[in-house]
Parts: structure tokens; sequence; C-alpha cells
């Protein structure tokens, strides 16, 4: 029983040591834990300590009164939670009536076994509930506590109903002085008539102005002073009373700030403008008003794109959302050229100096615009002094253009190439992945119509099973049957072939002396449970006449379809591996520049190209165990790790060793194919990464494969690729930096190093 988890935890009290007995064994086979206590208040309180989830008590007890026991324990705070059963006997009425007047649910004697397990299994999942409860009060309670804003509910009458610490200290009144008050406690008196007028038009269905969004009011402390607080108020039911929540902060430093910004401002020569992180003016100077044209009145409390030209406003809304989001500032502490436009429709030039800061955790931008435009216009006049020279230097670009076209063609043309190499690896990767995929798919198949078969016989079985009506310890001997059949179905037990034989054959004429079905199937699942002709003479013992037989027929159908389901799963689960290899292969529906853990794109490359490897190649890996990840296009950089892989398997002919070493050396992480082949000839060498040059015979090889493996390591990762070769030993060498951020290449590189392979 030590294994088994239990269902909880009951205290039973009482003086009658034969009902103690009996109670504990019905409530311990169905796997709770008992703990007793005599039936008096000492040692009653004593084995609460225990934390039992359910307290059972017996209405005759003979030291203590169990209905004044009960209530004492209903009201105290440690057990108010625990239900209380009582037990009485049947035949006594009156008491019987009054343990259900005090406790929670009434067991009567003699028991019944199954009414004691219903009764106390109700009960014991109330005392889990009330407890998941408290617990969740407690935590709702203890995030009040530590939120540093003043945190304040009320119900629909304006009733304060919650107040936390950070209220307290805001508003000066205690929880206890403030529970129960009306949310005048805290509003200033010219406010009350407002907001008594919103309270009711929210509760009676009428729209909500504040609730959703944050806005600044003025409220009241304990000592009548007054203060500037921002408000965010939300509203929610329970049943179908509605309650409001408000997270109230003090700004009066804010404000502060702001009279400050404010003289300064107004004594500014350049227009000096204040928004919110939404965009909103919050302060505009005399000199913003000189400058657009918009007085104060006319600008604070509308949006920047009042003076930003329309073709930028969407690209003003977007920098701003960035900077928000992510931090990422392009103008921000710079000083850059812009328009605005006025407010009489004029675009002006301005030079922008922007800046931005918070109070609290509150963002905010103040921009300094100075016009500019005396200053564009000399720039205006310098621009077309130098129209001459540019037009001096049109006949030199006329003359380019025709270079650039010519580089274009060279461009495509490389393309098809790239397109051609990249379609013949796809080929041969997909020739080996339908067969990899094949093998498990038929796998899968075939085990998965067997067991329709054999479900078809279960179903069969479990319907005899069940009007047998087992119950009680041969119940619970049907569940350790079947977790028996479980762990086999995973892991059978294993025999010699002549040692299986004897058995199946031992075990097929038991079962046919059983009148046991289909005992000639059934032999060998009883042989595969590791079951004897002894054990199975024990199970007869267990189970009486024809109970045996169908017990014994439900078991062997119940490890087949466990068998038959696991091989269905190891053939899934293999295709789902190579399924899911080949996506993270492909990087399918990702960015081209990513994150790239070198080791998992090896090692999927490996996965693609099984049905290469599997014919005779050893492959050994070895990683460095805390690799960095790089910057990298993975898609391409698995295109070379197939193309080096490839070319190794080839040169060893089918048969030998790869090793695939992966390890940081400085700041890159260096990459080795080495394979025990004949090695490339030193003629070979020098023209080994030229477009075209291959050994492979015609139709065979491109040519392409190195050519633009290295391409994809020098030109768009900005690293390297070498190669040592001698007889038994190949070893390619790609070396990729650390912290460099990969960019577009273009063009082979031929003749810019020795090669690494044969395309």
């Amino acid at each position: 029983m030590d294994s088994v988890a239990q269902l909880g935890s009951i205290l039973v009290i009482s003086d009658d040591a034969e009902a103690v007995a009996e109670l504990r064994g019905i409530l311990e086979e169905d796997r709770y834990t008992v703990i007793t206590a005599e039936g008096d208040p000492a040692r009653a309180h004593a084995a609460l300590t225990t934390g039992p989830d359910l307290i059972v008590l017996d209405a005759g007890l003979r030291r203590a009164d169990a209905f004044a026991l009960a209530a004492e324990l209903h009201r105290a705070d440690e057990t108010h939670d625990l239900p209380v059963i009582l037990m009485a006997a049947d035949a006594d009425v009156e008491t019987r009536v009054r343990g259900l007047e005090a406790g929670d649910d009434l067991i009567g004697i003699p028991f019944d076994a199954r009414e004691v397990l219903a009764r106390i299994e109700r009960q014991v999942t109330v005392s889990k509930v009330r407890m998941a409860l408290r617990e969740s009060e407690a935590k709702f309670r203890s995030v009040m506590e530590s939120a540093i804003d003043a945190i304040i509910s009320a119900d629909a009458e304006g009733i304060i109903r919650s107040w936390n610490s950070a209220a307290t200290a805001l508003f000066g009144h205690t929880e206890s002085e403030a529970i129960g008050q009306r949310l005048e406690l805290v509003i200033p008196e010219r406010f009350r008539d407002l907001h008594r007028t919103g309270i009711h038009r929210v509760s009676t269905g009428g729209e909500t102005h504040v609730i959703g969004s944050t806005v600044e009011l003025a409220a009241i402390r304990s000592d009548g002073s007054e203060f500037p607080i921002e408000l965010s108020l939300a509203t929610w039911f329970l049943d179908e009373d509605r309650y409001y929540t408000g997270i109230i902060r003090d700004i009066s430093e804010r404000k502060q700030a702001e009279q400050k910004f404010r003289s300064v401002t107004e004594s500014a020569i350049d227009a000096i403008i204040s928004a919110d992180h939404t965009g909103r003016i919050m302060s505009w100077n005399s000199a913003a008003t000189r400058i657009l044209g918009y007085t104060e009145e006319e600008a604070v409390g509308q949006q920047l794109e009042l003076v930003i030209p329309p073709e930028f406003r969407e690209l003003h809304r977007t920098g701003i959302k960035r900077y928000t989001e992510t931090g990422e500032a392009h103008v921000i502490g710079t000083t850059v050229e812009l328009s605005a436009i006025t407010k009489s429709g004029e675009q002006i030039p301005i030079e922008l100096s922007l800046s931005t800061w918070t109070v609290h955790e509150d963002r905010y931008y103040t921009g300094i615009i100075r016009d500019i435009g005396e200053r564009k216009a000399a720039e205006e006049a310098l621009r077309q002094s130098e129209q001459q020279l540019r037009e001096r230097t049109e006949e030199l670009r006329g003359k380019n253009s025709v270079l650039e076209r010519t580089l274009e063609q060279i461009g495509q043309m490389q393309d098809q190439l790239i397109l051609q190499e990249k379609m013949a690896s796809l080929g041969k990767l997909s020739a080996g992945m339908a067969h990899e995929l094949n093998n498990p798919a038929s796998a899968a198949q075939r085990g998965a119509s067997q067991a329709l078969a054999v479900f078809a016989k279960l179903q069969e079985a479990q319907l005899q099973l069940g009007r047998l009506g087992l119950y009680g310890s041969k119940l619970e001997h049907l569940r350790e049957l079947d977790r028996m059949a479980v762990e086999r179905a995973d892991q059978p037990v294993e025999f010699g072939a002549l040692e299986r034989s004897d058995r199946e054959a031992a075990a097929e004429d038991w079962l046919d002396a059983h009148g046991v079905s289909d005992a000639g199937e059934l032999a060998p699942a009883v042989v595969s449970l590791g079951l004897s002709v002894d054990d199975l003479d024990g199970l007869a013992a267990t189970f009486d006449g024809e109970e045996a037989s169908i017990v014994i027929e439900w078991l062997g159908l119940k490890f087949l379809i466990y068998t038959l389901l696991s091989e269905v799963a190891v053939g899934t689960t293999r295709i789902v591996d190579l399924v899911k290899a080949l996506k993270t292969y492909t990087y399918m529906d990702q960015t081209p520049v990513q994150d790239v853990d070198v080791r998992r794109g090896l090692d999927n490359t490996l996965i693609i190209l099984h049905n290469k490897l599997k014919g005779g190649v050893h492959v050994v890996r070895d990683y460095d165990t805390d690799l960095p990840v790089i910057q990298a296009y993975a898609s391409e950089l698995n295109q070379v790790w197939t193309n080096l892989i490839d070319n190794a398997i080839d040169a060893m002919g089918g048969r030998g060793t790869l090793t695939v070493r992966a390890r940081r050396v400085g700041d890159v992480v260096e990459v080795q194919i080495e394979d025990d082949g004949p090695g490339i000839p030193p003629e070979n060498m020098v023209v080994l990464f030229d477009p075209f040059f291959t050994t492979k015979p015609v139709g065979e090889g491109t040519g392409l494969g190195l050519p633009i493996s290295r391409n994809i390591v020098v030109k768009k990762h900005h690293g390297d690729m070498t190669v040592e070769s001698e007889p038994g030993r190949t070893c390619f060498t790609v070396r990729l930096p650390i912290d460099s951020t990969p960019g577009d290449g273009v063009g082979y590189a031929p003749g810019e190093g020795p090669g690494d392979g044969e395309g």
C-alpha cells in the first residue's frame, strides 16, 4: 500500500475499538490514511496536528459530549473548514437526528462499506475545495499587500470592501477604519455629487466614462489635505453583484516637476513640446506658438500628428510604438532635420532634438524645435551650384550602367546554377526520407490492423468480466494485473527459444484444461507476461471457477492490445521524429537569419542522410557541451553540412568511420567533417573549389556543391573553409565567427584557398 497514492487523511475520534478497527479496514483498503484518537477533547485536539482532511466523530463518546465537541471544532479557526461526520447506531433514531443537525454528514452503525466510502469521498472533496479556496484568498491578499499602489475595492453602493497597506500609507486611514465606509471618505467635498451620479449611472446600465482608462483626479487624506492622484478603475461581478476596484497612485511629484518645467520652457527661444507615451501633447511653450501658430489651449491634449505632415504620421506612430515595446531609438538622443506643418498648413523645415524621461514608471517625450528655414535656403543655393558637376559625371554613369547590366546577367546565371544544385540535393534527400518514413509507417499500420481484431475480443472479455461483479480485494487484484500488462508490454519477459516453446506448450495445456477460449493465441501472451503454470494456479485460487478463465483471457487480451499499441507508438514516434528533423533542417516558416545551434543542424543533417549512413558508416559525434549559438542563414548552413557529409560518405564508398566535430576555438565556432576514405589526390586539391570540377561520374555530380558551400561560408557568414587530406584521412574544417552578423555575398570564390571536397 505504501507505493499507492493516498486519497486523503481521516481522523477517527471514538472509544469503540471494534468500530474503529472495522472503519479502518474499510477506509485503508480504499487508500485512505486513518488516524485515531480516543474520545476526550485533549487527545482529539492533539491528533489535529497531523493535518487531517476529514473528522469522523463517534456520537456515543463516553468521556465527552460528542455534539459539543463537533460544535467546538466548527468554531475553531484551525478546523472550521474541516467537515465533521458523526457515526451513530441505526437503531438510535434520536442520536442520528442530532448527528445530522450537529455534523456535516452521518454514517450508520453497523457500517455499509459502499455507504461509508461514498460519504467519506464526498466530504473529503468538500474539505479539499475549502482548503484550496482559503489558499486562493491568501494568495490574493498577498498580492494586494505587496502592491506599491493603493488598491481599493467597493460594492455597487460605494461601500469600501477591501483596503491594502499602500492605501493606509497614502490616505492615513487604517483598514479597520476604512472597511464599511463610503468611498466619499477619500473624495474631496466638491467632487462627491459627481461621484455618486457616476456610480448610479454605471450601476443602472449607463455608459462608463472612467472605467477601463487612467485619469487624473484629486483625493483627500485623513488629515484633510488634498493631493493629485492617478486612478485606474475596473468593474467586475460576483454572481450578479457589481464591484469596483481602483488602483491609485500619488502624482504630487510629477505635478511639481511639471510646474518647474513650465517655468524653464517659457523662457526658451526654441519651441519646446512634451508628450506622453501615447503621443498626446502635455505641454506647449510660447515659442511653439510663435513657430507653429497654435495656442497652448489649442495644442494641449491633441496628438502630435497636429504638427506632423500627413506623409510622416504613420512613420511617427511606428517609431513611438517600437521604442515603447523594444527600447530601440532612431531619433531619441540625436538632432535631426525634419518637416513640420503650421496652423496655416505651411510645411516648414525644422531641426529636432528629442529626449525621453520618466515619472515613476510612466514615459514622456520632450522635443526642442528650431525653425531652420533660412539655413535650408542657403543650402539650396549650394546644391544648385553643384548641379554642373553632377551633369559632368552623367556620361560616366552611362558607361557604368552598361557594366552593371553585364554583372546583373552574370548574377542571374549564378542564381540558376545555385537553384539547380539545391534541387539536385532535394531530390537525393526526398528519396532517402521516403524510404525512412515507409518502414515505421508500415509497422504502425500493421500493428493498428492487428489491434482492431484483438480489441473486438477484448470488448467481449470486458463484458464477461463486468457481469462477474468483482469488488474489494479481487477488484484490486485486477488493477494490479492490468498494471503488470502495461509494464510487460514495454518490457516482456525474455526466454530462450527452447524454454519459451516449453512454457507456451504448458500454458496452452493449462488454458485448454480450464476452458479458456483461444488458448493457442493467448499462450504466448501469458508466457511474455512471465506467468508460469504455478502462477496460473495462483490466479485460479484467487478467482473462483468461471472467474479464473474469464480473468486470464481478459489479461492475455489486455497484454496483446498493449503490445500492439506500443508497436504503433514506436512507429508513429519515429515518423514524428523524422518529420520534425526535416522541418528543423529546412527551417520552414522562419526568418532567414536567426540564432543557430550548429550541433542541432549537424544532427538533423545526419538524420536526413540516415538512409545513406546505415549501409556501413559508423558516425562519431564530438561536440563541445557549452557551444554558443551564432547568427546564421540556418537553411543555407545546413546545405553546407549536407554537401560535406554526403561527399564524405561517397568518398568512403558507403563504409567507414565518419567523425563530426563542433567546438569553440577563440571567437569562432569550428566544425570538422572527417572521413577515413582514400583521400584527395594532390593534383585535385588546387582545383577543388573551381565551379563544375568533379571526380564523380557524369550524371552524379554537378561540380557546384563545394563552390556553393564555400560561397555560403566565406561570403555570407564571413568565415573560412579549409581541407587537409592524406590517404586514410580527409578533414574539412569550417570556421564561423560567433559575434558577426551574416550578410548577403555574391559570386563564387574560386582560387581563394584550397578545396575541401569534390562537389
